[in-house]
């Protein structure tokens, strides 16, 4: 059974959402969707949480190794298709996000803050395989953790959260990282997402290094006469043959 370090988190890390600024703020050239309307991935908001928590647990412990499931029954195969690209990707990382549901399996909270500061999340890399300049494919399991008594108070139980997928013009650190995401109900649910975004951020942000790009769900949250200058990258779902 393989296992995987929890206190190790996937580099699609978007700690940096923490400075996002909306971007039609500054220029008229993007879109105009308000920061408070704006809908981040789950994940991004988590990956913030793990930046500040580290590697211990609430009591300052070394974090448990969390077990993989080695024979996974709800599987599926992810199909990632970027369309009109400003340019090629050479970085592509993708992850798949779980969270454990039952706060009570984990470690008591701070007694002081009455914070938790151990991480609920954990993050398995997804393997990309490129068939084409435009196509990745990639599997995950939505049941990929095993759940287990990993802190000593009592079964701790995952929970899909869904797959991220980060694409990079270089993979310099200054460059934008063009970020797609599906829900784990999407996944199971073999639904199709297209997300647009804004050529001109690519290969970088004019004004923020390393700046996280969600993108938008429709080319008309995006003022009119940019709708001719943007890309997409669609995640289709397709459920394995189970064993």
């Amino acid at each position: 059974m393989k296992t995987i370090d929890s206190s190790v988190t996937t580099e699609l890390s978007l700690a940096s959402i923490a400075k996002f600024r909306c971007p039609c703020a500054e220029k008229s050239s993007h879109h105009c969707d308000s920061v408070a309307n704006r809908r981040f991935p789950r994940a991004a908001l988590v990956f913030v949480l793990l930046a500040v928590s580290g590697c211990s647990n609430g009591s300052g412990g070394k974090m448990p190794t969390y077990k993989q499931n080695p024979a996974p029954k709800d599987q599926y195969e992810l199909t990632v298709v970027v369309s009109n690209a400003p340019g090629p990707f050479a970085s592509m990382k993708a992850s798949m996000q779980y969270d454990i549901t039952n706060m009570d399996c984990l470690p008591p909270a701070e007694v002081f803050s009455g914070v938790q500061k151990t991480p609920i999340s954990t993050f398995l890399p997804i393997r990309l395989e490129k068939v084409d300049d435009s196509t990745y494919r990639g599997e995950v399991a939505l049941d990929g953790l095993v759940d287990g008594d990993y802190f000593g108070h009592g079964v701790c139980r995952f929970s899909p959260v869904g797959p991220s997928f980060q694409f990079k013009a270089s993979g310099a650190e200054e460059e934008t990282r063009f970020v797609a995401s599906l829900d784990a109900g999407d996944v199971a649910n073999t639904a199709e997402q297209t997300t647009y975004y804004w050529k001109g951020g690519y290969p970088r942000d004019e004004k923020i290094a390393n700046y996280p790009d969600h993108g938008s769900p429709s080319p008309e949250k995006f003022v009119e006469s940019l709708r001719d200058q943007l890309f997409s990258i669609t995640i289709k779902t397709a459920r394995t043959a189970q064993p």
